[in-house]
């Protein structure tokens, strides 16, 4: 099976809010017995609320990226899928190769800047990193967490329970407040201030 490309998966998040297509990442749908037969491991909380993940490989360039890949389904019902990439995708590439403009969206920031998050309107939540070693060069995609719209009256809300999360972690950052850290700060938030602007 060929490998899709990192990008247009990640184009398809933002276009959606989710990853609509589940060829992206070799399914023929985002069910129950499709995922199992798949290899997918699966934890169920009793309240019909289960997780589905499993290894997926995708291209960059030339270079092959390994994620681990996340499906929340609720009573069979697809309500959140989600992408787990480390530190191997860099933001800005990810930024970069999006189609402009980005859908609306709110910056949030740890107090010194090491990590944060992009949360779109749609749901769409991309968790960031600096690297690990050395001064902060880059800030890499480590968490994905697509939404779908909706999940249904009575049944647990995954979008808000996601953006309360981040919320926790990080405080929000306005676009003139990015540019004027960047001016002082390390070398990841001057090239995210850079894709941003």
């Amino acid at each position: 099976m060929p490998l899709h490309d990192i990008h247009a998966v990640m184009q398809s998040y933002l276009d959606d809010g989710w990853l609509r297509e589940p060829q992206a990442v070799g399914l023929a749908s985002f069910t129950a017995p499709e995922l199992l037969a798949r290899g997918f491991d699966e934890l169920c909380d009793g309240g019909q609320l289960c997780l589905y993940e499993d290894e997926r490989w995708f291209r960059r360039a030339s270079r092959a990226v390994q994620a681990s890949f996340k499906v929340y389904l609720q009573g069979g019902r697809l309500h959140a899928n989600g992408l787990e990439l480390g530190y191997q995708v860099r933001l800005a590439s990810v930024l970069r190769a999006a189609r402009r403009p980005l859908p609306p969206y709110r910056l949030l920031l740890e107090a010194g800047a090491h990590s944060g998050a992009l949360l779109f309107d749609s749901g769409l939540v991309l968790q960031f990193a600096a690297n690990l070693r050395g001064a902060p060069r880059h800030y890499f995609l480590t968490l994905v967490e697509g939404q779908l719209p909706d999940p249904g009256a009575g049944e647990l809300d995954l979008r808000a329970a996601s953006e309360g999360h981040v919320q926790a972690l990080y405080g929000h950052c306005a676009p003139e407040q990015l540019q004027r850290q960047a001016r002082r700060g390390h070398a990841a938030l001057r090239e995210l201030a850079r894709v941003l602007a």
